[in-house]
């Protein structure tokens, strides 16, 4: 089987966890976008990037000729949308991190962007794919818990990942990201939607 070429954008903690599940037979390293050094490195030398393709801006992947089959997008959330927009037009699918952007008219806009390309996108609601909510949807859709009326469902952010990453973190302030219960809610969100498999 021919394996998948990545190239990761933002080699922060969730870049990183994402990459380094990506070893064996389907997937490659074969870029890496990121200001900090320490982190280009980490995933350089962990996976044998190539020096030409470990750049210090999303941007300057892009000047290069299509290199690769996906880019995994890790930033920020508020930097989503320009490597977005940049990879679905050089014909990249994607592993978008969740929320696909802070701003409804930038989702709106990859979305239709994608569409119109033929690129595919996969956000990265990770919780459908934990054995604990795989079995529950399994339930839900074989009619073992009978019709579905409503849902009860608790985002329990235990304390110190609270302080650590809402308070004094990334999101602590939803001017310079997104908002708490976008950042941390869209998982729910998704995670009721898919159960229910229609629109709220």
């Amino acid at each position: 089987m021919k394996k998948l070429k990545v190239v990761l954008i933002g080699a922060g903690s969730r870049g990183g966890t994402y990459t380094d599940r990506m070893f064996g037979d389907k997937y490659q390293i074969v870029g890496v976008a990121e200001p900090k050094e320490s982190r280009r490195n980490y995933i350089k030398e962990k996976h044998g990037v190539l020096e030409e393709n470990c750049f210090d801006t999303w941007e300057r992947v892009f000047e290069k000729p299509k290199f690769a089959d996906v880019v995994v997008i890790s930033t920020m959330d508020q930097l989503h949308c320009g490597p977005a927009l940049k990879a679905i037009e050089m014909g990249y699918d994607l592993l978008l991190e969740k929320p696909a952007s802070n701003d409804c008219k930038e989702c709106i806009e990859i979305a239709n962007a994608a569409k119109e390309k033929g690129t595919k996108i996969l956000v990265c609601h990770v919780l459908r794919y934990s054995p604990f909510f795989m079995r529950v949807k399994q339930m839900v859709d074989d009619g073992m818990v009978g019709r579905i009326m409503s849902i009860h469902h608790s985002e329990c952010v235990g304390n110190v990942h609270q302080s650590h990453s809402f308070v004094r973190g990334n999101w602590g302030n939803s001017g310079r990201s997104s908002s708490m219960i976008l950042q941390k809610s869209c998982h729910d969100m998704d995670i009721i939607l898919w159960l229910m498999g229609k629109d709220c």
